[in-house]
């Protein structure tokens, strides 16, 4: 009998494309394709929507929640709501998983631990963001019942896994024991090759095209993406920027870069439905974020094979290697994210096979698809006692 594996996360694709849900499809259907029963545990908002489907070839489950359960706050009855769903779920089906799989360590987690401990099954719980942003400092922030759920959790003493060195130490520093560091994965299938050609209309030896692509939002600092490149510009004249995604702060972009005068330099292309095949045209990957676990955009970056620049967040550095595929800035300032940029301009220019050659390598690595579900599959061994 295979292993059966129960995926926590709050909400789910496609109602949600962040991070934490693109790795819980990934790392579910690797798992699958290596003999598991895996399943996924989520919320809709939608009363009629689908309760039951099949993405991906791992079967999904969507209790229904008017409100996203993990908001909390004044919508605290929401998400005791789709805890009693989820409890009411598991005495029916408890005897369907052996594992559950948290993604995030916020109020899911809270989920997770009670159905843990209500049937007696190990618990691991995946942590999506780092420092002042890590997801149980997230969890005990929220008023009243933020401290209440991350102690529960604490006691639970669940396995907690870190995606990055830098939150494995914030999980540390928080009071949790039994911790492992297992990155995110990238699924080299998403890379087309064929696509975007080397007749692509944005290839020129004079152009250079800078890129950023993911959630606009405020955490992503997009505002000193874009103050980064207004100093690039003063230096470069055949430079392009280009803005791929949505979000909250998109509009204040767009007015910085009418004031600025660059409209013809900077393109904003809004969300894309293959954003991995679509960058593939551009050359220089920039983050500007503050705060990242894990960031799923430089892994696809890295995928393409682009030169990628950084702040000095959580996970820059296991996928920028300095000078041979990339930069990690000094600081979090535009003048330094500028700085970063223009060396790896350079290494664009005289390098790019080369960057090419050394992601591919990386990747095969330490972040396909397959070497995490391995790692994922030896943890769940261990919870388990089970040598299948």
């Amino acid at each position: 009998m295979s292993m059966k594996v129960l995926m926590l996360t709050c909400q789910y694709m496609p109602d949600v494309f962040g991070g934490a849900e693109k790795q819980c499809g990934r790392v579910s259907k690797g798992l699958k394709n290596k003999g598991l029963d895996v399943q996924i545990l989520t919320s809709r908002q939608q009363y009629k929507g689908k309760a039951k489907e099949v993405m991906n070839e791992v079967p999904v489950t969507r209790l229904y929640s008017p409100i996203a359960p993990d908001l909390l706050g004044r919508w605290l009855p929401f998400s005791v709501y789709w805890l009693l769903r989820v409890l009411v779920w598991g005495m029916f089906n408890h005897k369907q998983f052996d594992v559950i799989h948290c993604h995030q360590g916020k109020f899911g987690a809270f989920v997770g631990c009670c159905l843990a401990r209500l049937f007696k099954k190990p618990i691991l719980i995946k942590v999506g963001n780092s420092n002042q942003f890590m997801d149980f400092t997230a969890l005990k922030a929220k008023k009243f019942v933020g401290p209440i759920m991350a102690n529960f959790v604490l006691k639970t003493k669940p396995t907690v896994v870190a995606i990055t060195d830098v939150i494995a130490q914030n999980c540390k520093d928080f009071g949790f024991e039994n911790i492992i560091n297992i990155p995110n994965s990238i699924d080299v299938n998403l890379l087309d090759t064929l696509k975007y050609s080397e007749q692509s209309l944005l290839k020129s030896n004079q152009v250079i095209n800078l890129f950023y692509h993911g959630r606009l939002e405020s955490i992503k600092k997009v505002d000193v993406l874009m103050e980064s490149f207004a100093l690039l510009a003063a230096e470069y004249a055949e430079l392009h920027f280009h803005l791929i995604g949505s979000g909250s702060v998109l509009a204040s972009a767009k007015d910085y870069i009418k004031a600025q005068g660059l409209d013809s330099k900077v393109t904003f292309h809004g969300e894309v439905s293959d954003p991995v095949v679509f960058i593939q045209q551009f050359d220089v990957f920039v983050n500007a974020s503050e705060a990242e676990g894990f960031s799923n955009s430089l892994l696809e970056a890295l995928l393409a094979g682009k030169v990628l620049v950084s702040t000095p967040v959580s996970g820059a550095s296991d996928a920028i290697s300095m000078g041979n595929n990339g930069y990690v800035a000094a600081s979090f300032e535009a003048e330094d994210i500028k700085k970063s940029t223009i060396k790896g301009i350079q290494l664009h220019q005289n390098n790019s096979e080369s960057v090419k050659a050394f992601s591919e390598q990386l990747i095969a690595k330490q972040f396909t698809v397959e070497v995490i579900a391995d790692q994922y599959l030896a943890l769940y061994k261990k919870l388990t006692g089970t040598t299948k």
